[in-house]
C-alpha cells in the first residue's frame, strides 16, 4: 500500500508539472498576443462541449457496447488584424465523468489563420470544427470525432456561392518510441446546380507506418467517396443523397498487395422544427478489413488504424442506421442541442445507440482599437 501511495505521488506531481508547463507556454503566447493589440481586435474564443454517447452492442462482433460521457473546454485568446488574418493560442481540455484524473486530456491550440471572401487557411494547432468538408461516417465516427477534436497541420479552403473545396493535411502521429508515424490527406469539394442538386467528393488517404522501436509495418488506407444529391422543402426540409464508397488498403508487412472494398450509401434526413428523422443505408463490402490484422506491436491494428464506425466492417454486405431526434441552433448558433436515438443493423440484428450533446462557443470582445476595452 506504501508503495502505491509512493507512485501515485511521483505520477500526480508529473502530471501537475506537464500541465503547469503548458498553462506557463500558453500564457506567454497570448502576453505576447496581447502587446500587439494596439493593432485591431483581441477576443477570448470559448467552446465548451458536454457529450453523452451510449452504445448497446453486444453481440454484434463489430462495436463493443460502450459510454462515452464527457465534457471539453477549449479557451484561447484570438487576435485578429486587417479583417483578413488571425492568430490565437489555448488549450483543448478534456474531463471524462468518473475518471480519477483531474483533467484527462490536454491538447495545445496554436494556429494562424487568413481568411477572406472566397480564400481561407489554418495552419498550426486548431479544433476540426474549423475544417467545412463532408465526410461521412466510414471517414469518421461520432465517437472518434467526440476524442480528438485538434487538427495538426494546415487546411486550404475555397468557398463561394455555388460551392467549396477544402484540402487538409493532418498529422496525428510523430514517429518515436511512444506512438507509429501517421497522417492524414483530406479532401472534399462540392458544387451546387439545377437550384436543388449538389454533387461532390471526399477524400482520405491515411499513412499509419512505424514506431522508431519496429520496421517495415507500414499500412495505406484511401477512401474515396463521390455523390449525388437533392436539397430542397417541401413542408418539410429534404436532404437526400447516394454515393459511391471506394477503398484502397495494403498492409506492407504481409505483402498480399493491395485490397479494394467498395460498396453503395443511400442517405435520408427529414426535419422541422428541429425534429428530424434520418436513415443511412450501405451495401457492400467489410470497408474494414484490416480491421482484426495484427501488426509488429502483437496487437490488432483496429480503432487505431480505422477512424470509421465499425459497422461499415459488416459481413453481410448491409449496415442501415435510422435516427430519430431533435437538433437546433439557439442564440445566434451560439448554442447547438441535440438528441438522438439510433437503431443500426449488419442484417442480422437491430443495435441501439442514444446520443445527446450540447455546444457552447462564444467569442467575447476583450479588445478593439476604434472602441477600446
Amino acid at each position: 500500500m506504501k508503495n502505491f501511495h509512493y507512485f501515485w505521488a511521483i505520477y500526480a506531481r508529473v502530471h501537475c508539472e506537464m500541465f503547469r508547463k503548458v498553462i506557463i507556454s500558453v500564457v506567454a503566447l497570448l502576453l505576447s498576443f496581447s502587446a500587439l493589440a494596439q493593432s485591431e481586435k483581441l477576443y477570448i474564443d470559448t467552446n465548451f462541449n458536454f457529450d453523452f454517447d451510449n452504445t448497446e452492442y453486444s453481440g454484434s462482433g463489430l462495436g463493443a457496447s460502450e459510454t462515452l460521457f464527457g465534457i471539453s473546454l477549449a479557451p484561447a485568446l484570438r487576435f485578429e488584424w486587417s479583417k483578413n488574418h488571425t492568430l490565437s493560442a489555448g488549450v483543448n481540455m478534456q474531463k471524462m465523468f468518473g475518471s480519477v484524473r483531474f483533467i484527462d486530456k490536454i491538447d495545445l491550440i496554436a494556429y494562424y489563420q487568413f481568411r477572406n471572401e472566397n480564400y481561407g487557411a489554418v495552419a498550426g494547432l486548431f479544433r476540426r470544427d474549423k475544417l467545412i468538408g463532408r465526410y461521412s461516417e466510414a471517414f469518421f465516427s461520432n465517437v472518434w470525432l467526440a476524442n480528438n477534436r485538434i487538427v495538426q497541420g494546415l487546411a486550404l479552403q475555397y468557398t463561394d456561392k455555388i460551392g467549396y473545396a477544402e484540402l487538409v493535411a493532418d498529422w496525428n502521429g510523430m514517429y518515436s518510441t511512444e506512438c507509429r508515424e501517421q497522417f492524414r490527406i483530406l479532401f472534399s469539394g462540392e458544387g451546387r446546380f439545377a437550384k436543388v442538386m449538389y454533387a461532390g467528393a471526399s477524400a482520405e488517404m491515411h499513412h499509419y507506418a512505424n514506431r522508431s522501436t519496429f520496421q517495415h509495418n507500414v499500412v495505406d488506407d484511401i477512401v474515396i467517396n463521390p455523390y449525388l444529391g437533392v436539397n430542397f422543402k417541401a413542408f418539410f426540409d429534404f436532404d437526400i443523397r447516394l454515393g459511391y464508397l471506394q477503398s484502397l488498403q495494403r498492409d506492407r508487412l504481409t505483402g498480399r498487395g493491395w485490397e479494394t472494398p467498395y460498396g453503395t450509401e443511400l442517405y435520408f434526413r427529414m426535419s422541422r422544427w428541429g425534429v428530424f428523422i434520418s436513415n443511412n443505408f450501405y451495401i457492400g463490402d467489410d470497408l474494414l478489413p484490416l480491421y482484426n490484422s495484427v501488426g509488429k506491436e502483437g496487437t490488432p491494428y483496429g480503432a487505431d488504424l480505422y477512424a470509421a464506425d465499425p459497422f461499415y466492417r459488416t459481413e453481410n454486405t448491409i449496415y442501415n442506421r435510422t435516427g430519430i431526434g431533435y437538433e437546433r441552433n439557439f442564440w445566434k448558433e451560439r448554442i447547438n442541442v441535440k438528441a438522438e436515438f439510433v437503431l443500426k443493423t449488419d442484417g442480422e440484428r437491430v443495435y441501439n445507440q442514444q446520443i445527446i450533446s450540447l455546444g457552447v462557443n462564444i467569442a467575447p470582445k476583450l479588445y478593439d482599437k476604434n472602441n477600446k476595452k
